[in-house]
């Protein structure tokens, strides 16, 4: 048997595997703000140790709560 064409198992390619968990997992949507605003959010980010993800939370979170009250 000709060992040339053998055909071998495909190896893990974690950058795929990355990508399509992404795609499956995550949506992304992006907006359009004033300067200032965004660097409000950047600093507040920063000060907070938090990532811009966690921002909207912590912001959607206040906002349900004070829409129930």
């Amino acid at each position: 048997m000709d060992k040339k064409y053998i055909e071998r198992p495909q190896k893990f390619d974690k950058n795929q595997y990355n990508s399509n968990y992404s795609k499956k997992h995550y949506k992304n949507f992006s907006i359009v703000i004033k300067p200032e605003l965004k660097e409000q959010i950047e600093n507040y980010c920063k000060e907070e140790n938090i990532s811009k993800a966690e921002f909207l939370r912590r912001a959607f979170d206040i906002l349900n709560t004070q829409k129930n009250k």
